[in-house]
């Protein structure tokens, strides 16, 4: 028996979409960018009306929440105003026409030294560089992963961003991913955490893939950026 995919992009921020809970035990060979459909993470919807989906990163593991990935659930099924949950977390989705705008509670913020560390319901670290086209992010990440200070920081993303007049430049390496094009749950931590250090509550985020658009309103927190239908298809049951 085959069951239908959607290949989607947000950013460039890839994701398998599927309803069908038996391909999340196919995620790590589905991911393979050479022998499967290849892709950042699978996004299993496995109720509707509300909406709760699960989030599989490439290499298997579950991650804990995905905006870029709710932003294409949303844009696929023409979603507008409603809930879609993540195990307990809920966001308000909002599709448009070039892609969809996700609402959610602030995240937590605290700074050790020259890092942030957030929590957005997965959890990241953020710092500042001059450049960040010069960092290699894989090895600031595992030096991180490894080191005592951060210790008790669990499966976190480690994002590097860059400031200029017009917007902020942000990398991410994502747990159980590695680099993407961009993450959307990251750039909003980040924009947040500059948020309460400048009072400002609107920012523009330049991801290697696209932008995003940060805005805080009402006690809430909304990002907007594209979503694109790159392939549909079927798979083995």
């Amino acid at each position: 028996m085959k069951t239908k995919y959607t290949k989607m992009h947000s950013n460039g921020n890839e994701f398998l979409i599927t309803e069908d809970i038996k391909q999340t035990l196919n995620t790590k060979k589905l991911a393979n960018k050479e022998k499967g459909v290849g892709f950042d993470q699978l996004l299993y919807v496995k109720n509707k009306e509300p909406f709760e989906v699960s989030v599989f990163n490439s290499d298997g593991s579950e991650a804990d929440n995905c905006i870029n990935g709710l932003r294409c659930i949303a844009f696929l099924y023409a979603l507008n105003n409603e809930a879609i949950y993540i195990k307990d977390r809920k966001f308000i989705v909002r599709s448009t026409r070039s892609g969809a705008e996700v609402s959610g509670n602030l995240p937590t913020v605290n700074k050790n030294n020259n890092y942030y560390v957030i929590n957005f319901g997965n959890n990241h670290i953020a710092r500042e560089y001059p450049d960040i086209e010069l960092i290699n992010l894989e090895n600031e990440y595992v030096k991180l992963k490894d080191s005592q200070e951060f210790k008790g920081v669990k499966n976190f993303n480690f994002s590097i961003y860059q400031k200029s007049e017009k917007s902020i430049a942000i990398r991410t390496y994502e747990n159980g991913a590695g680099e993407t094009l961009s993450c959307g749950s990251a750039t909003i931590s980040v924009a947040y955490a500059l948020m309460k250090d400048t009072n400002e509550n609107e920012f523009l985020f330049a991801s290697r893939g696209g932008k995003t658009k940060v805005l805080k309103d009402n006690g809430s927190i909304k990002s907007e950026a594209n979503a694109v239908i790159l392939e549909q298809g079927f798979l083995n049951g």
